[in-house]
């Protein structure tokens, strides 16, 4: 029997994915490249061990606020430069779980939009999880 205002204990683990935070990162393997920012997009997922009481609540105060999870990052990429988008991708994990409740799974892709590689046209990627 389910409590009133509880999510169904039969749901599998939901996921919160945000696509395409795009913000300007000064990221490359030289002093050259990491001159001037570059867009960087990153997606961030949220696999809730239990689900989020937002689910049935519909109050922001009961899941994750994207705002903070942005803030976070923005933190993380501010006044620092990175060579590697597996170290960056790594820092904003890292300061992801400051407001990710840690029971909860993390999931981080930083890409690196356009590398100055021409044959590279769809930019370059990579995740982390915890």
């Amino acid at each position: 029997m389910e409590t009133a205002g509880a999510p169904s204990r039969y749901m599998s683990h939901p996921e919160l994915t945000i696509r395409g935070i795009l913000l300007p990162v000064r990221l490359g393997c030289s002093a050259d490249e990491r001159l001037n920012p570059q867009p960087v997009e990153i997606d961030v997922t949220i696999r809730f061990e239990t689900p989020p009481r937002g689910m049935v609540t519909d109050r922001l105060d009961d899941t994750v606020c994207y705002d903070g999870l942005v803030s976070a990052i923005k933190q993380v990429v501010t006044d620092r430069e990175f060579s590697l988008v597996e170290y960056l991708a790594n820092e904003i994990l890292t300061s992801l779980r400051n407001v990710v409740e840690s029971e909860h799974r993390l999931r981080v892709t930083v890409r690196k939009v356009s590398p100055p590689i021409p044959e590279i046209t769809k930019g370059a990627e990579f995740t982390v999880s915890d």
